[in-house]
């Protein structure tokens, strides 16, 4: 199982148990106001997108991870990398976060969003990763810039209009601190 520990979470590969967890979450509609597809999720549609997460971790060895307040115990939410198969451009891993409302406002988006681009760089050895919200979503927006991620546009999908960001390996690698001895 991979887990990677952050200051405030433990974010760990996704099991079969956090399907109840993840119903709750994508079944809240103020949670998913600003997911582009499946808004209001229905549990079916939840229980897809959760075998499809499972199936990602198996064929891949990485996928977004079940994210746990060290402090609680609590199941924060759905943080970390996820292939984006009908993602319109070359680079379809994106860097992503659902969190239960609780969590909002606390930098755990950020804190998970970080670890997870640099598990994608070091670990998955992933050349660029991308973030996509619908463009009126200005904390996650926010969110993806304080990750390293810049503004790289917007386009229609969907039916709605969709803000994109990303982040190559090198410009990633320049921001960070050299090892000390």
């Amino acid at each position: 199982m991979t887990e990677v520990e952050t200051a405030r979470l433990v974010l760990r590969s996704w099991q079969p148990s956090d399907l109840a967890e993840f119903t709750r979450l994508l079944t809240d509609p103020v949670v998913t106001r600003y997911i582009v597809v499946h808004t209001p999720f229905s549990p079916q549609d939840v229980a897809e997108l959760h075998e499809r997460t499972l199936d990602q971790w198996d064929r891949h060895g990485f996928g977004p991870w079940a994210a746990i307040e060290k402090a609680t115990r609590r199941w924060v939410g759905r943080i970390g990398l996820d292939e984006l198969p009908d993602w319109p451009g070359p680079n379809k891993v994106e860097v992503g976060w659902e969190l239960h409302r609780e969590f909002w406002g606390r930098g755990l988006a950020t804190e998970g969003g970080r670890a997870g681009v640099r598990h994608g760089f070091e670990t998955v050895g992933l050349d660029r990763i991308i973030s996509a919200t619908m463009a009126t979503n200005a904390a996650s927006r926010r969110v993806m810039e304080k990750c390293g991620l810049r503004f790289q546009g917007e386009l229609a999908m969907v039916g709605t209009m969709v803000a994109w960001y990303a982040i190559d390996r090198a410009d990633w690698q320049s921001t960070q601190a050299p090892a000390g001895p």
